[in-house]
């Protein structure tokens, strides 16, 4: 290699394996009653047989950082020797050299929009150096699909989307009509290390005799109205001068906006596009269930232990760290920066609205990332190959390792946090934001849906008449 500059119940199988080296217990239960499977070998392999571009040089575009791609050496850490293990035989089984050219543009707006401009420039420009590009989900990248820069999916050979490698939920989420122009598959990790997920401090639970959220979670009464209930209770003045301060005092639920406004409103159901009989988009924004899911919203944040952080990335970890934040809006992947912490810590999904919700609801982060294959790509089948043989090696050897390091945190080693995993992955959901549609506007307004949607709402149309056009 060389550098330059629904989950399926396949996966839920594995993830419950890999759980599983971390405790004895064989009664472990499930959200369905039964028991969790015994460690198995099991290995979903690709079927493409005896494929070969021998000579041949892979390019992926990374334009932003994407840490699990890029493995120069092996290190000692678990999961980046299984990348470079899995880039090594990537490049063995097809006879290829796979490049990385890194952006050098980082994960802010700017670094987002610069990666997007970058992208545009290659492909107007005509430039074929570049196989693949990897970016955000949003950020401008619906707008590169609406401009034509990508192929459909559906014209790549070589790839098999009925294999639980692929993330089939991408196709549901931010695809439409019969066509697929953004998607990924478990050679990008960022999507389960970027999956949102609450925090939780036992310790203060346990101070103030709150059960842990887990069997609510499992009973499927892990509600917004249990939620609020449990940041009341949890919030308090710890200095005494009767002001709340997320910096001094215990704090009940706070993050980073960017991501915990959006990874709220989904968690409780809120939905701005919905298809029709013909997979098309149509716009589902005045519901009455989205009306009361902001106004909840907007109840929460008005709490006096409840706030989301617009301005210092990282403060609410800091709380976190110090035992001062009761719930703090974090990822599957952000558990492992809590090796240090005192207090033992939980990981659960976001509330539903209410019991009446069928399914939780996880959003993958916007730094998930995505792949765009762009129209000047001329070697479909190579393309095809290497991200179908990409996804296979990733699903037997980096998934795993990834969830072994995760679940040996020690803060997490238990296993209720364990049963945690099948139900966030298997309620993995993409955000679309092509419509224009932003609900941290909305809730840093403090606007009523009803207000904020008057201001945007032509917009929104326009946007959306755009999508169905790329998508016909």
């Amino acid at each position: 290699m060389k550098r330059k500059i629904t989950l399926t119940l396949a996966l839920t199988l594995l993830l419950l394996t890999a759980c599983q080296t971390q405790d004895d217990d064989s009664n472990v239960t499930t959200t369905a009653g039964t028991s969790a499977p015994e460690e198995t070998e099991e290995i979903i392999t690709d079927d493409l047989g005896d494929i070969r571009f021998d000579g041949e040089e892979f390019t992926m575009y990374l334009a932003y950082p994407l840490s699990n791609f890029v493995m120069e050496e092996e290190t000692g850490d678990t999961v980046d020797d299984a990348v470079f293990e899995r880039n090594r035989l990537v490049e063995e089984r097809l006879g290829i050299t796979l490049t990385y050219v890194e952006s050098g543009y980082d994960t802010t707006g700017g670094g987002q929009g610069q990666g997007v401009e970058s992208i545009r420039s290659f492909v107007m420009s005509g430039d074929t150096s570049n196989d693949v590009f990897l970016h955000v989900q949003h950020g401008g990248m619906p707008g590169l699909i609406t401009e034509g820069c990508f192929i459909d999916w559906n014209d790549l050979p070589n790839v098999d989307f009925d294999k639980p490698y692929w993330y089939a939920n991408c196709i549901r989420d931010i695809n439409y009509g019969n066509k697929i122009y953004a998607m990924t598959g478990m050679y990008n990790l960022n999507i389960l290390t970027q999956s949102n997920v609450l925090l939780f401090n036992k310790r203060i639970c346990d101070e103030l005799q709150m059960d842990y959220p887990y069997q609510m979670v499992l009973d499927g009464t892990w509600t917004v109205d249990k939620f609020i209930e449990m940041i009341k209770n949890g919030t308090r003045d710890l200095n005494g001068d009767t002001i709340i301060d997320p910096e001094v005092d215990q704090f009940g639920y706070w993050g980073w906006v960017w991501e915990q406004v959006p990874a709220l409103f989904m968690g409780l159901g809120g939905d701005v596009l919905i298809k029709d009989k013909d997979n098309m988009p149509v716009i589902n924004i005045e519901t009455e269930q989205n009306v009361n899911i902001v106004d909840t919203m907007n109840e929460i944040f008005a709490l006096e232990g409840a706030a989301y952080e617009q301005t210092t990335y990282g403060v609410f970890d800091s709380a976190f760290n110090s035992g001062r934040l009761l719930f703090n809006h974090s990822t599957i992947g952000g558990c492992t920066g809590y090796r240090d912490m005192v207090d033992d810590f939980g990981f659960i999904p976001h509330p539903k609205f209410d019991e009446n919700q069928e399914d939780y609801s996880v959003r993958i982060g916007n730094c998930g990332g995505l792949t765009y294959i762009p129209v000047t790509n001329e070697r479909l089948e190579l393309t095809g190959a290497v991200l179908e043989v990409m996804s296979s090696i990733s699903y037997n050897t980096v998934v795993p390792a990834f969830f072994d390091v995760t679940l040996t945190v020690k803060s997490v080693r238990d296993s209720e946090s364990e049963q945690m995993i099948p139900i966030i992955n298997e309620n993995a959901s993409f955000y679309d934001e092509a419509s224009g549609f932003s609900i941290i506007s909305a809730v840093t307004g403090n606007k009523s849906l009803s207000t904020y949607y008057a201001e945007v709402k032509n917009v929104i149309e326009d946007n959306v008449e755009d999508i169905i056009e790329t998508y016909q």
